[in-house]
C-alpha cells in the first residue's frame, strides 16, 4: 500500500487548490485524476471577485491574471424588460477551464504534489476508518493508494461521497445545462449576459474576441421533449429567450457540445472518519450566480488547513473536521437562499420589473447584491427584510 499523508481524489479548482496547500505545508500529497489535462471542461468559465482574493491570498492570482480576460460586470434581461446592466465593484474574470485546471494543478505538482491519472473505484478501510483509495490506471490494473486522509473533490456525483452513503436525495424540478463555446455572438463588451425566463436561462460568458462559453439551462422535461434534435432544441429555447438581443443563428459552436446535469447535489455532511468532502462533492450550487469556482477554491483551502491542523494534532482530529463540515452547511445554506432569492427576482415578471426599477435608479444596490455574489460579502446581509424590501418597494 502507497502511503500519503492525504490523497485528494479530483484534480479540479477544489482539489488542486487543496494539494497545493497541503503540498506547501511539507506534507505528502498524492492527486489522483482520471482525466488527462488540458481537459474539455466548459462549465464554470468565470471567476468573481472572490474567487480572485482568495487566489492572490495563496500567491495564484497573478498567474490567472495572465491567463484570463477582465469582466466589468452584467447584463442581464429579465422577460419582458430592457437589458440592465450591472457593474462589478471589482472585477471578475473570465477563463476556460482546461487552462484554469490545468494551471492550479501544475501549481500544485510544482509545491511538491504527486499526481497520478487514475480513477477512483472504491475506498480502503483501517481500524474503522477510510485509510485510502482503491484506484485503477489508464491499462486496468488496480491500486491502494493509502493515506491518513482522503478529500473527495470529485464533483457532483462523487465516488466518494456515494461509497461512504453519504448522498442524499434533493428536492425541486431537475435542471440540465447544455453548451460549449461559440463564436459569432460579437463584442460582448466584458460583461457575462444572462437571458432569464420560464425556469430556464441562456447565458453568454465573453472568454476572448468573439469567443464565448454559451450555456443553456432547461427543466428535465425540456430537454426529454427535445429528444434526438437536442442541438436544435437548444438553439432554439436560446433564441426564444434572447428575444432578438443577440444573433443566435449567427453564432457556431467551436469544439464538442456538453451536458452538464442534473445541477443538483447534497450530502448529508462533509465529513467522515477519515474522509473530507470539498467543492461540488460536498454540495452543488445552481449555476446562474456564478459561485461554483469561488466556492470550489474555498472548500480547497478550508480542507487544507484542516487536514493541517489535524495531522498536527491528531486528538483533536474530530473537533476540527466537524468545524469543517458545520462551516460547509452554514456556507451552502446561505448561498443557495441567495441563489433562490436572486433566481426569484429575475424568474418572475412582476418581481423582476419592481427589482429591475429599483436597480436602475439605484445603482449601489445592485453593487452591493453582486458583492454578496461575487464573494465580497456574506451573503445574509442581502437576505436581510429590509436589504430586500429596498430591491422590491
Amino acid at each position: 500500500m502507497t502511503a500519503s499523508d492525504v490523497v485528494v481524489v479530483g484534480g479540479g479548482p477544489a482539489g488542486a487548490i487543496c494539494a497545493f496547500a497541503l503540498a506547501r505545508r511539507g506534507l505528502a500529497v498524492t492527486v489522483v485524476e482520471r482525466a488527462r489535462f488540458p481537459r474539455t471542461k466548459v462549465c464554470g468559465e468565470y471567476l468573481n471577485a472572490g474567487a480572485l482574493r482568495l487566489l492572490d491570498d495563496v500567491g495564484l492570482g497573478a498567474g490567472v491574471r495572465e491567463r484570463s480576460a477582465p469582466l466589468a460586470g452584467i447584463r442581464l434581461v429579465p422577460p419582458g424588460l430592457d437589458p440592465l446592466e450591472l457593474d462589478f465593484s471589482s472585477p471578475a474574470r473570465s477563463l476556460a477551464r482546461a487552462d484554469l485546471d490545468a494551471y492550479l494543478l501544475d501549481r500544485a505538482r510544482a509545491a511538491g504534489a504527486h499526481v497520478v491519472q487514475a480513477r477512483a473505484e472504491d475506498l480502503a478501510f483501517a481500524r474503522g476508518r477510510v485509510a485510502g483509495i482503491v484506484a485503477r490506471d489508464p491499462q486496468g490494473d488496480v491500486h491502494t493508494l493509502g493515506a491518513r486522509f482522503v478529500v473527495g473533490a470529485d464533483g457532483s456525483g462523487s465516488v466518494v461521497a456515494r461509497k461512504l452513503g453519504l448522498v442524499r436525495s434533493t428536492r425541486g424540478p431537475r435542471r440540465f445545462a447544455l453548451g460549449g463555446h461559440y463564436r459569432g455572438f460579437g463584442d460582448l463588451g466584458g460583461r457575462v449576459e444572462m437571458y432569464v425566463g420560464g425556469g430556464a436561462y441562456f447565458a453568454l460568458n465573453p472568454l476572448g474576441p468573439d469567443l464565448a462559453n454559451v450555456m443553456v439551462v432547461v427543466r428535465e422535461a425540456q430537454l426529454t421533449a427535445w429528444s434526438a434534435a437536442v442541438d436544435e432544441g437548444m438553439r432554439g429555447k436560446a433564441a426564444e429567450l434572447a428575444r432578438g438581443v443577440r444573433d443566435v443563428e449567427a453564432a457556431a459552436r467551436v469544439g464538442p457540445r456538453v451536458s452538464i446535469g442534473p445541477l443538483a447535489f447534497d450530502v448529508a455532511a462533509a465529513a467522515a472518519p477519515g474522509v473530507l468532502l470539498a467543492g461540488d462533492a460536498s454540495g452543488f450550487l445552481n449555476p446562474f450566480t456564478g459561485q461554483g469556482v469561488f466556492m470550489a477554491l474555498r472548500a480547497g483551502l478550508d480542507a487544507a488547513a484542516t487536514l493541517a491542523a489535524a495531522l498536527a494534532d491528531p486528538a483533536r482530529e474530530a473537533r476540527y473536521c466537524a468545524a469543517y463540515a458545520a462551516r460547509r452547511a452554514r456556507l451552502l445554506a446561505g448561498r443557495r437562499r441567495l441563489g433562490r432569492a436572486v433566481d426569484l427576482m429575475l424568474d418572475v415578471p412582476f418581481v423582476a420589473g419592481r427589482v429591475s426599477a429599483r436597480l436602475r435608479r439605484g445603482p449601489a444596490l445592485g453593487r452591493a447584491l453582486l458583492d454578496a455574489i461575487g464573494g465580497l460579502a456574506p451573503p445574509e446581509p442581502a437576505l436581510t427584510p429590509f436589504a430586500l424590501g429596498r430591491l422590491l418597494l
